[in-house]
């Protein structure tokens, strides 16, 4: 049975919102100013400490281990309480999940979120039972970039290699399944897609309207040929 692995934040869903709010919990906490959605988006899919370092460095100052010690439980926390205010899946995603399901495709997911995070946002948006697997950033030894994440997701979803998909929006997830020898398509929508994402992208979609089970198939038989 076909395959196809979604990444989460960027990608699935739109979580840049609630993120964007758990940062500013920390940087009022802190003393710092609140900041915007456009300045966080880039860094949304790269985790709590990322977003805490790029948002003191824009401000001027570095975050130091206490720092870290206190603000990232916080922004934890935080997030957890608050983790589906705002956040959405894409449009279309749905639809998207539903053409591949008819289709015969497993779907599941591999996310540099925690794995109990990705869990909660998944049941509170209702659709967490719509993934054979969903694994995160502490569900195996070694995260994206690293292809052994993209692997164990596999195995864990009851696929193999030679015939499933990734569908990502950085380079962290081009690069996993470059690791890996899968197709890596590259929603165009996302939070990073960079020009090295786009270099290796299989293909790019514009929305998730180009998403169907003909591209993820003629994608994994060009990686038979």
């Amino acid at each position: 049975m076909p395959l196809a692995v979604f990444d989460l934040d960027g990608t699935l869903v739109d979580t840049a919102p609630d993120l964007l709010a758990s940062l500013n919990h920390c940087l009022l906490a802190a003393g710092l100013p609140a900041t915007v959605l456009e300045t966080v988006r880039p860094f949304a899919g790269h985790g709590a400490r990322v977003m805490l370092e790029q948002a003191y460095r824009q401000e001027g100052r570095l975050l130091s281990p206490a720092d870290l010690d206190e603000q990232l439980p916080r922004f934890l926390a935080f997030y957890e309480a608050h983790i589906a205010d705002a956040s959405r899946p894409f449009e279309g995603a749905v639809a998207a999940m539903d053409r591949l399901t008819q289709a015969g495709f497993t779907l599941a997911i591999c996310t540099n979120k925690t794995e109990r995070l990705a869990r909660i946002l998944m049941e509170t948006l209702g659709l967490a039972e719509r993934f054979a697997a969903i694994c995160g950033a502490d569900t195996f030894a070694q995260r994206k970039p690293h292809p052994a994440h993209l692997l164990g997701t596999i195995a864990r979803a009851g696929g193999i290699p030679a015939t499933s998909v990734m569908i990502g929006d950085t380079a962290t997830d081009t690069d996993a399944a470059a690791g890996a020898g899968l197709p890596a398509i590259l929603v165009d929508f996302g939070y990073a897609p960079d020009l090295r994402a786009r270099t290796e992208a299989s293909a790019i979609v514009t929305s998730y309207a180009e998403l169907g089970p003909e591209l993820c198939h003629r994608l994994i038989g060009a990686g038979r040929d």
